[in-house]
């Protein structure tokens, strides 16, 4: 004998939301690949490379080749930023011979040639929304009994604010050591610079530093003068920048003579990633060279590579040469010091 119920409208429809939620599961970005596979998520960014952020609930943040990719259909419309400042709202992108084909929220088509995209849904100061934070940390211990006591305490810090116009970065570092409870090493330098952005790569600022080198019979360097720079590359894959400009320099030592003069300072910083999100090569130096004597020249440079492990921790191992043209005559002039490093960034 069959069984039926009557189902009266109100539950009809308590019935029909159900079977909704439990059959049709929620909606999701689409990553359509060439290969044919089909990942299911929400598009994150693409920050200036050449890969895509795109979040999922069973692998996390994957990180995925945007040339391997055919197609992107979006449930929320993406934001795409043009090189030359313009935005899109694009429902839909995929890769064409031709460039990228867009469709807007309202259904218009559109081809962008790829070059001209810099970022997809970039964060919200690079849109003149707001200041961007970010910087790192490290630190490096080194406690040793026996024969010999030794301590050594290391770090060193950088951190920058961001918006579409402006930038303003600190950085320093600082070493001491003892051997014996004898002091052997106690050196420190902190840098500030605002750069104001003229155009997305050209900028102009000013720069103030402080050294000090007690073994060098430095107290304190102070050197500040304006610069004006050129920022070739700035994303989370690549950044390569110079800056330079004409510096007053004070010297004060502990046992020579003080010391003033004109010179020209110039920064470099490069940082890649070799390995997206894996290993990140990067190379900064600062120079001073004496518009008086050309002998008395300035170098600090650091190099070497980090290695995100999870979370913003990082090791790093690191080569630092350090060189003073100017030092006294009774001092060493160059300095080579091998770090590993563990750190924090955010």
């Amino acid at each position: 004998m069959p069984f039926c119920t009557t189902i009266k409208p109100p539950q009809a429809m308590a019935l029909t939301v159900a079977t909704l939620l439990i059959g049709c599961p929620a909606l999701a970005d689409e990553l359509l690949m060439k290969d044919g596979s089909r990942l299911l998520g929400t598009v994150v960014k693409q920050d200036g490379g050449n890969t895509l952020d795109f979040d999922t609930t069973y692998a996390g943040t994957i990180t995925v080749k945007w040339a391997e990719v055919d197609k992107v259909i979006t449930d929320e419309a993406m934001t795409l930023l043009l090189v030359n400042g313009e935005t899109r709202e694009v429902i839909s992108a995929q890769n064409k011979p031709e460039g990228v084909a867009t469709v807007a929220p309202t259904g218009t088509p559109e081809i962008l040639p790829l070059d001209t995209i810099a970022f997809v849904n970039p964060e919200p100061w690079r849109l003149g929304e707001g200041w961007h934070w970010e910087g790192k940390f490290s630190v490096e211990l080194n406690h040793e009994r026996g024969n010999s006591d030794k301590e050594e305490y290391e770090g060193d810090f950088s951190t920058t604010f961001r918006r579409i116009d402006d930038r303003i970065n600190f950085r320093g570092d600082y070493d001491r050591e003892t051997s014996n409870d004898v002091l052997t090493d106690d050196d420190w330098r902190l840098n500030s610079r605002y750069d104001h952005f003229i155009d997305k790569q050209f900028f102009y600022g000013l720069n103030v530093g402080l050294e000090h080198d007690r073994f060098a019979d430095l107290s304190l360097r102070t050197i500040i003068g304006p610069v004006v720079g050129y920022e070739f590359f700035e994303s989370k894959a690549t950044n390569l920048g110079v800056t330079g400009g004409p510096m007053y320099v004070k010297e004060d030592f502990y046992e020579a003579d003080n010391d003033d003069y004109t010179a020209f300072g110039w920064q470099f910083h490069y940082d890649r990633f070799l390995i997206p999100d894996r290993i990140q090569f990067y190379h900064r130096h600062n120079g001073l060279l004496s518009m008086e004597d050309t002998e008395n020249f300035v170098l600090d440079a650091w190099t070497g590579f980090r290695f995100p492990i999870y979370a913003g921790i990082y090791a790093a191992t690191e080569l630092l040469i350090e060189y003073d043209g100017g030092a006294p005559a009774d001092v060493d002039n160059a300095d080579t010091t091998y770090n590993v490093k563990l750190g924090y960034e955010w």
